[in-house]
């Protein structure tokens, strides 16, 4: 049949001097196309449309839920190949992205850009995207993350972590970069904190009159924060006590000074009492005191909800504390003796009768007193000696005046 189509039919101008064939044509098999006789299709094909490509590309006929309009169009695989021959691989129309720009100008701006994905500069659309049709959104050949990880293999056991940012956890790689080009390094879609802010934008809604941590005011996200996957909560980079000290150097040589350190300090918890980002109170405070401190004293915060509290106590804590460390037991803000001093006048003739005048400087107040809350007026220890309690401490002492 070849050679009687060759009668009538100018095969070189099918062939349009192209070098690829289609294998019937080649090999002269007009009819396994064409039906010789008569047929209900235009050109006397034998099948309409694509179902005629579908004779020998079967696997092309699979159903998918997101199908490409030119191949799904009237002209179906025409509308890309050719049906004889063409000078392209794959009977294509057009070489590589050329084709596809038909279409899709908006994306072949990225041309423009400073930066482009390697496979896109190199015009190899078909190695992310399936131009016939995909189960995935954009005609993706498979997952996003799947087709990245393809050639960034490296990142995929890198990301295989304990907390995984929710766009690499979805498969969204496009989130944040722009997979075709960009002028903005690493192809991201828009510079520093502002591509954060297309999903934390609550977080990092200004608020007049807030206290707003430096790295976060600069929009300085990745100081602090891995953009893909990390072992550690809320994403960072570093354990917050490595994090934080890299700023705050002078606390961290405090720390390595100090006789009582806070625990959530030594434990690397800074997020226990401080923002990360903003707040209404000074130093980033997340509750002053002493509700701040009673999130974790829970057993003191029930006694002074039944006793007597001592007044410094229901005020501020940091009146007699240190918040991270201090060079005095219990993170005093100085000697016991110093700190009591504030308030009670240790050289009083009222003071020394009751202390049935002991130097006040050989004392430790806490032998006696409890400095938060007790059921006791004066603030002795719930368990009392029973000669103290009667206040007969001659009994036991003998004590010369001073």
């Amino acid at each position: 049949m070849g050679g009687l189509g060759r009668r009538c039919h100018q095969l070189e101008t099918r062939r349009a001097g192209g070098a690829a064939e289609q294998p019937p044509f080649k090999d002269g098999s007009c009819v396994q196309c064409h039906d010789p006789h008569a047929s209900e299709n235009p050109r006397l094909l034998v099948e309409r449309g694509n179902k005629l490509c579908f004779l020998c590309h079967p696997d092309k006929a699979r159903k998918v839920q997101f199908g490409h309009a030119p191949f799904e169009g009237e002209k179906g695989c025409l509308s890309c190949h050719r049906p004889h021959a063409a000078k392209n691989d794959h009977l294509l129309v057009e070489k590589g992205a050329g084709l596809c720009f038909t279409c899709h100008q908006k994306t072949k701006e990225a041309q423009k850009t400073k930066h482009q994905h390697p496979p896109f500069a190199q015009e190899e659309c078909t190695v992310c995207h399936d131009p016939h049709g995909s189960n995935s959104v954009h005609l993706f050949k498979d997952r996003e993350d799947k087709i990245c990880y393809s050639c960034h293999a490296d990142l995929e056991m890198a990301f295989a972590k304990s907390t995984v940012h929710k766009p690499v956890k979805d498969g969204g790689c496009d989130s944040c970069p722009n997979p075709h080009g960009s002028d903005n390094d690493k192809l991201l879609k828009i510079e520093g904190s502002k591509l954060c802010g297309q999903c934390h934008g609550e977080l990092m809604k200004k608020v007049p009159d807030n206290t707003v941590h430096p790295p976060f005011a600069k929009g300085l996200c990745l100081n602090c924060h891995d953009p893909h996957a990390s072992n550690l909560e809320g994403m960072v980079k570093e354990a917050q006590g490595t994090l934080c000290l890299k700023c705050h150097a002078s606390l961290g040589k405090t720390l390595s000074a100090s006789k009582s350190r806070h625990k959530p300090v030594v434990d690397g918890q800074c997020t226990k009492c401080h923002s990360p980002h903003q707040t209404k109170l000074p130093k980033l405070l997340l509750a002053q005191s002493p509700d701040m401190c009673m999130v974790c004293h829970k057993t003191l915060q029930e006694r002074m909800n039944k006793e007597n509290v001592h007044p410094p106590a229901a005020g501020d804590c940091l009146i007699c504390h240190k918040p991270h460390a201090s060079a005095e037991e219990r993170l005093l803000v100085q000697p016991i003796l110093a700190v009591c001093s504030q308030c009670h006048d240790v050289k009083a003739d009222s003071f020394k009768t009751a202390h049935i005048n002991i130097d006040a400087a050989v004392m430790n107040c806490r032998s006696c007193h409890d400095p938060h809350s007790s059921t006791d007026p004066k603030f002795f220890k719930s368990h009392i000696h029973p000669p103290f309690a009667g206040r007969s401490c001659d009994e036991c002492h003998i004590v010369k005046k001073r």
